[in-house]
């Protein structure tokens, strides 16, 4: 049962993974590379060295709410693990704390493909960038399934 306690809180360092990951994702520009020397990300684009400055619109918009929905997420995580009291399984706060971390953690990771969906598409090969920001999806997912785990074993009552 210990074990089970702890699970909010290895969801929130999942998430703070996932934050890292997004960030580093966000900011590189290496969300599609080409063979010629050729790459790009949310706010740079790079031909054969020469980079500049561009916006991604609303792939970008995307990627920046699912980093903040991460960060909401983690946040909730860990207080939703805090504020639980172990006489209590009515324990509302809580309980909502845990729900809004799933709920956020799962659309987070929905943002997240949406983002890399809207910018890329099928059309180039993938960097390092669009990479990390899978990985970040899939850990958004793991998290949500962890602390989803842990307020189903710890807001059940027994009779």
């Amino acid at each position: 049962m210990a074990l089970l306690r702890s699970f909010p809180f290895i969801g929130a360092i999942i998430a703070i993974i996932a934050i890292v990951l997004s960030i580093i994702g966000i900011t590189t520009s290496y969300w599609f590379s080409t063979d010629l020397n050729t790459h790009a990300g949310l706010w740079k684009s790079c031909v054969a060295g020469i980079c500049i400055q561009t916006d991604a619109g609303r792939a970008a918009i995307l990627a920046i709410a699912a980093l903040i929905a991460i960060v909401l997420a983690a946040i909730l995580a860990i207080f939703s693990g805090l504020s639980r009291n172990k006489s209590d399984a009515n324990n509302s706060l809580a309980r909502l704390c845990g729900i809004l971390s799933v709920i956020l953690l799962f659309s987070s990771g929905i943002l997240i493909a949406l983002s890399l969906y809207t910018y890329i598409g099928a059309k180039y090969t993938t960097g390092y960038s669009f990479t990390l920001m899978a990985i970040a999806q899939f850990l958004s997912f793991l998290a949500a399934m962890l602390i989803a785990h842990w307020m189903g074993h710890s807001f059940t009552v027994i009779v």
